[in-house]
């Protein structure tokens, strides 16, 4: 049952009838809510604390009356916008997720549950956890689809012109991809603590599917470092192509060297201070600079023929 409102009182009947309900909070909530809730899941104030406060970092804690885990979650766009925690607290036949954000994390989650109504409607609170950490999962899943595109976008614009807006990106790269690999790491510890808990919340079902989850985060922290190993080796890429740029920048100065080096020795020895028998010739002039094009020319065509210049 999807709500934008909770009614307590009615919350509560169906909790005694057996009913599993999901709580998704979300944005700003008044101070009146807080108080309800407090109430309706007979809660600490330590309980109350960390359901209402964003965490740095994603953990688990357990209680006489439930248990709660926050986990970070990548907010995916065409630019990935930000990481955002979403706290967990499970007690007997309740799950409340919190997040600060007004979009909803879990709106995919929810229309899934409303589309096969008849297949959810007997699964514990345990699994249901587990389907919305499946989601938060996926998430990572997402990012390192868009990861991979910029990845192999970065690699063709060092191909075709490594430079600094280049050496930018990769270290940019490096630090983004650093980043989101620190947050999966503490993932995978969550669903350990909760695959290991003996609390009652977690029946052996619910423990069943938490293991699949941890088996997706594993894969995802592979594929994180994979992207890591990726990430340096486009700076083993970027330094080739410098080094190829340099070798390109030098054989054509070298050749435009080369190709002087003839006229440069016949200039030479015609401007020589003796008397040079082609000197006083009618059509000399114009034959010395003849001699300096056939023979830069034909020294051009032999560098040419033989493969030592490509001309483009």
């Amino acid at each position: 049952m999807k709500l934008d409102f909770f009614d307590f009182s009615d919350l509560e009947q169906k909790r005694l009838n057996k009913d599993v309900i999901w709580l998704h909070l979300s944005g700003t909530l008044g101070d009146e809510f807080w108080k309800h809730l407090y109430d309706f899941l007979d809660l600490t104030d330590e309980q109350m604390k960390m359901i209402r406060s964003p965490h740095a970092d994603s953990f688990f804690e357990e209680f006489h009356n439930g248990m709660f885990w926050s986990l970070a979650r990548p907010s995916i766009s065409n630019q990935v916008d930000a990481i955002e925690t979403v706290n967990f607290f499970m007690t007997d036949k309740v799950l409340v997720t919190r997040q600060f954000s007004h979009d909803n994390a879990f709106a995919l989650v929810s229309h899934k549950l409303m589309e096969k109504g008849e297949h959810f409607s007997k699964i514990g609170v345990d699994r249901l956890a587990a389907t919305l950490i499946e989601d938060t999962i996926n998430s990572y899943v997402e990012l390192l689809k868009l990861g991979g595109n910029r990845l192999e976008e970065i690699q063709n614009k060092i191909i075709l012109n490594p430079g600094k807006r280049e050496l930018e990106l990769i270290n940019r790269a490096q630090q983004v991809i650093w980043i989101y690999l620190n947050q999966v790491w503490p993932v995978e510890t969550v669903l350990l603590a909760l695959q290991r808990s003996t609390n009652p919340l977690m029946t052996e079902v619910g423990k069943q599917h938490i293991a699949f989850r941890q088996d997706e985060t594993n894969a995802v922290i592979r594929l994180f470092e994979t992207y890591r190993a990726m990430s340096y080796n486009l700076m083993d890429v970027y330094i080739s192509g410098l080094s190829l740029r340099t070798n390109r920048t030098t054989t054509i100065f070298t050749m435009i060297a080369t190709l002087f080096l003839p006229p440069s020795l016949i200039a030479g020895i015609y401007g020589m201070n003796f008397i040079i028998p082609e000197v006083h010739a009618p059509f000399g002039y114009y034959l010395c600079l003849a001699l300096m094009f056939c023979v830069s020319g034909g020294l051009l065509f032999w560098l040419k023929y033989n493969g030592h210049i490509e001309l483009q």
